[in-house]
């Protein structure tokens, strides 16, 4: 059974369709790369997955129970987990408590237990804490826990959003444009970072990306987006020789703005 499938998505902002019958099965131990123009309906994609928004037609299976009309919170505790293409960490709560927060989904204590701090809640509020660590650990943020999120440089803030994700312990990890605003060097340690993640939590990962770097390095399989609809799937190093493709990103070769 797949972990995540996807079948005929849809999705209109008025009169604008910005998805078009997107499908997409992702399996165990596996990378998927959504690429396109801006404006492609990628990001709306990730949206409609994860409950932003409530698609117009289609259906979303994980682990082959359909989570259509769930809240967003109710998905994270489904499987599906993600980070966004601009930041968004709780800037002014530590580093600690900004990864805390991505368990909340899990902890399964009722406010009345938060309010008695009864035995289950100081339990389920120290394991999360203790996932949290192991993760900062992980990521080389160990001595960071008590730092301020918005006194991080970025890239360490993108390790930050990526540990929140993880603490839910999700079985699909969707990364919106994960390399935006990285060097090449910092792009290959968030390859390897991404790498590792997939190899030692067994999560399979869709990612959004510009940067052809990390898709050819990363990805199993990519598509690719244009309008809303889908213009190629297939392996990354194929996507160079398809002439579809080619013209989304650049333009007709007569064109002046390709001259």
């Amino acid at each position: 059974m797949p972990l995540l499938q996807v079948n005929n998505l849809s999705h209109s902002f008025g009169g604008l369709r910005a998805v078009s019958s997107f499908s997409l099965t992702v399996d165990h131990d596996m990378v998927w790369g959504i690429i396109g123009p801006n404006g492609a309906g990628k990001t709306t994609v990730f949206n409609l997955v994860t409950g932003v928004y409530k698609p117009d037609s289609g259906s979303v299976l994980v682990n082959g129970e359909n989570i259509e009309g769930l809240p967003s919170n109710r998905i994270v505790a489904k499987g599906i987990s993600r980070t966004f293409q601009n930041i968004r960490l709780f800037k002014s709560m530590t580093v600690l408590d900004n990864i805390r927060t991505g368990a909340y989904c899990r902890l399964g204590y009722s406010p009345a237990a938060a309010i008695m701090r009864t035995p289950s809640f100081l339990r389920a509020e120290r394991d999360a804490t203790e996932r949290g660590r192991a993760l900062l650990s992980e990521f080389g943020l160990g001595d960071r826990e008590n730092h301020i999120a918005s006194s991080l440089p970025y890239g360490m803030q993108r390790k930050v959003e990526l540990a929140r994700a993880l603490v839910s312990t999700p079985c699909v990890l969707l990364l919106d444009e994960p390399g935006a605003g990285m060097n090449p060097s910092e792009l290959d340690g968030l390859a390897d970072l991404i790498l590792r993640i997939k190899r030692e939590y067994g999560v399979a990962v869709v990612l959004i990306e510009h940067r052809m770097r990390l898709v050819m390095r990363l990805c199993d399989r990519v598509k690719v987006l244009n309008f809303g609809e889908t213009i190629f799937e297939g392996k990354p190093q194929d996507l160079a020789a398809n002439a579809t493709v080619v013209k989304a990103y650049f333009g007709e070769a007569d064109e002046p703005a390709a001259r």
